[in-house]
């Protein structure tokens, strides 16, 4: 019991050190410590999914202390059902609960990161269509985009939106925002966009012709990887019924089985 205290105790210790570090106790900005040296890693992870620095620090050390709290708790609860561990053994539980929670942290943004860029294509390819469509009637290059980008309110759209009325306030080319925007959140898409734009020019009938190549490709790409996902889970599906199929066999064999050995 004494081990664990005394385990906690500094790990308490930690994890206020950790926060003091942080800056939460006063009203600064985040300054140099764990979370920001791990947050310029993940810097478009954070941008496509609108997290700012401070939310990311508050997550971080709320994933951070939550793992040492939970570490904390299960050599506790070993401690008080009779399981005797050295001061040392229960030291080194606890201090493995930061860095669980710290992986999970990590792996749980760069899914949720992953999600929110095919999401983001997707709304892509519907808007280079709606440009496209714009373009075909007549409308000229700045306007057809900014017009597609202002028909739909999901949040990629906005993103889209807000860059290219930046753009326009700033008198910097839609080709130049695009490639800007799409290596701050980690798109290539947005990139071979630019790229192709740029190519293209300010020809209405060329860069129509180049929205619609990207749009084509990205629903090709996209397709592909609906297919891929389908046939994963459709694999999925079957280790299940492989299993049932081996335990309805274990169940009618066992009977038999055990009448031979019986006999014996």
């Amino acid at each position: 019991m004494t081990g664990v205290a005394l385990s906690g105790a500094l790990c308490g210790l930690g994890g206020l050190f950790v926060v003091r570090q942080a800056g939460l106790f006063d009203n600064g900005p985040v300054r140099n410590h764990v979370a920001h040296r791990l947050l310029r890693s993940r810097r478009s992870d954070c941008s496509i999914l609108r997290l700012s620095e401070d939310g990311f620090a508050a997550t971080f050390l709320m994933w951070l202390l939550g793992g040492a709290f939970g570490a904390f708790i299960a050599a506790f609860i070993l401690c008080v059902v009779g399981v005797d561990l050295p001061a040392f053994v229960n030291l080194c539980i606890i201090l493995c609960g930061p860095v669980a929670g710290t992986a999970t942290f990590l792996e749980r943004l760069s899914k949720d990161a992953v999600r929110a860029r095919r999401t983001f294509s997707y709304a892509l390819s519907s808007y280079l269509d709606l440009a496209s469509v714009l373009l075909a009637g007549g409308a000229g290059s700045e306007t057809a985009l900014i017009a597609a980008a202002a028909t739909g309110d999901s949040w990629s759209f906005r993103m889209i939106r807000e860059t290219l009325e930046t753009a326009r306030a700033g008198r910097t080319p839609s080709w130049q925002a695009f490639g800007e925007l799409g290596r701050r959140i980690g798109v290539i898409d947005l990139e071979r966009l630019a790229g192709s734009m740029q190519l293209a020019g300010e020809h209405g009938a060329k860069v129509r012709v180049s929205l619609a190549t990207q749009a084509d490709a990205l629903r090709a790409r996209q397709i592909g990887e609906i297919e891929a996902d389908a046939q994963a889970a459709t694999e999925r599906m079957g280790v299940p019924t492989v299993l049932l199929f081996v335990g309805f066999i274990a169940l009618l064999g066992y009977p038999a089985l055990d009448m031979v050995v019986g006999q014996m």
